[in-house]
């Protein structure tokens, strides 16, 4: 029986096993694709990290200086090889881990190579794991993709396209378009999203959201409102409205403020044009929530993503709310959801944590 199975050999496996290997325990870590970070890699060719290099870092190895502030994709990926270099990790490649049972008190992870008995598991999966499109009624007569398999503008150079959905990945696909030499772009908004400076002249916004985490939630909408009335011009003419109550949407919908890289003024400019949300599919037409249509060539759903964690843990734990699951004595979830300091800077904290939870547990301590 393994001490340790780690499920997910990105951002979060790595710091797990790493955090762990840092207290002298050695834990099996597993990966479904055949290198570490493979859901990187698979992003836009545009990517940057939102969060600053520094605020970055897994725990035990820094982001090098010279990959800048930002850092970029591919430098990401290769700083999560460094970073499994130097801890000397070694991931079971091309193993998916398909169910986790209990029976008896012990855990037993079920996977594509065979059922794995462990003391401990941890799932770090991420919760990009399964791209999510709307259930729109009618259908396309035109490409229609997710952006999780949208990578630059060239196939789009002149085409009217339609963006749907106002996240970072949308924003920044929108931009990416607009700026790559698409004919026209339209972004789809449901529910007009918070919107906040990447940094104000040379601060990180990223500090706010780190030090917004002892505030009373009671205080954090008018804060952080009036955060975006200080930094960004009123979008209201352009169909992109103030939400009254920035941080009370975030809790509900679980999506973080849009970190501006260039949205803003190409709205602003009607570069990027803001319209209603979709409701259906007509052959080539799209309907708009407020009864209007539109006749795009393309359609990117940037519509994001779900853990899609059910048929892995849901025998043994409850999944709540935006599908994050109840941990338990021996189960542990690392880097499920995006907080509002970070995902990175979040995963290095609670893989902290973890690591300490998982050391009483295999001493025999409770653990909880």
């Amino acid at each position: 029986m393994d001490d340790v199975v780690i499920v997910g050999a990105s951002a979060a496996g790595l710091a797990a096993a790493a955090t762990l290997r840092l207290r002298g325990i050695d834990a099996t870590l597993l990966e479904r694709g055949v290198r570490v970070g493979e859901p990187w890699r698979a992003r836009y060719d545009r990517l940057h990290l939102h969060t600053i290099r520094w605020l970055s870092g897994l725990p035990g190895y820094r982001i090098p200086p010279d990959f800048g502030r930002w850092v970029a994709r591919d430098q990401f990926v290769q700083y999560l090889e460094q970073y499994a270099a130097h801890h000397g990790l070694e991931p079971r490649f091309g193993v998916e881990a398909t169910r986790i049972d209990r029976s008896n008190g012990h855990w037993t992870v079920q996977t594509s190579a065979g059922a794995i008995p462990a003391r401990v598991i941890v799932v770090a999966s991420g919760y990009t794991r399964v791209p999510t499109l709307p259930r729109w009624h009618g259908t396309f007569d035109g490409p229609l993709a997710h952006s999780v398999d949208y990578r630059n503008p060239q196939p789009f150079r002149g085409q009217d396209v339609l963006v749907v959905g106002a996240g970072n990945s949308g924003t920044e696909i929108a931009v990416d378009l607009a700026e790559g030499g698409a004919g026209r772009v339209r972004i789809a908004v449901r529910t007009p999203p918070n919107i906040l400076r990447r940094d104000i002249k040379g601060f990180p916004i990223q500090l706010v959201g780190v030090a917004v985490q002892r505030v009373p939630p009671m205080l954090l909408d008018p804060m952080i409102g009036a955060l975006r009335r200080a930094s960004i011009p009123d979008l209201n003419v352009r169909g992109l409205p103030r939400p009254s109550k920035p941080f009370s949407q975030f809790r509900r919908t679980a999506t973080v403020p849009i970190l501006d890289v260039g949205f803003v003024d190409a709205v602003r400019k009607g570069i990027i044009e803001v319209v209603p949300a979709v409701t259906a599919l007509e052959g080539r037409a799209v309907m708009l929530a407020d009864g209007s249509r539109v006749f795009p060539d393309a359609i990117v759903a940037a519509t994001g993503y779900h853990p899609g964690l059910q048929p892995l843990v849901g025998d043994v734990t409850d999944i709540g709310e935006h599908g994050v699951p109840r941990p338990q004595p021996g189960l542990h979830f690392l880097g499920i959801v995006i907080p509002l300091p970070g995902l990175l800077y979040q995963v290095g904290k609670d893989a902290r944590q973890i690591a300490s939870r998982v050391a009483r547990e295999l001493s025999g301590g409770a653990g909880r």
